[in-house]
C-alpha cells in the first residue's frame, strides 16, 4: 500500500537513494516520500514517483 501521509505505524527508512534513478537524496530536504509495504522511499521528482508507483515491485529490494 502506498501512502504519502503519515500512518500510525512508523515506516522503516530505506537508504537515501531514489530507487528509480539512483540519485542521492538528502533526507532532510526530500520533497517526495512514498511508503510501500512499511518501507519509506525517497524520490527525486514527480517522474520518478510516477514510475515507482506504476511498478513498485521493480524497484524494491
Amino acid at each position: 500500500m502506498m501512502n504519502k501521509d503519515h500512518t500510525k505505524a512508523t515506516p522503516r527508512k530505506r537508504d537515501d537513494r531514489d530507487p528509480v534513478c539512483g540519485k542521492h537524496i538528502n533526507r532532510n530536504k526530500a520533497h517526495i516520500t512514498v511508503v510501500y509495504e512499511g518501507d519509506e522511499y525517497l524520490l527525486c521528482c514527480p517522474l520518478c514517483q510516477a514510475e515507482f508507483e506504476r511498478d513498485p515491485g521493480r524497484y524494491v529490494r
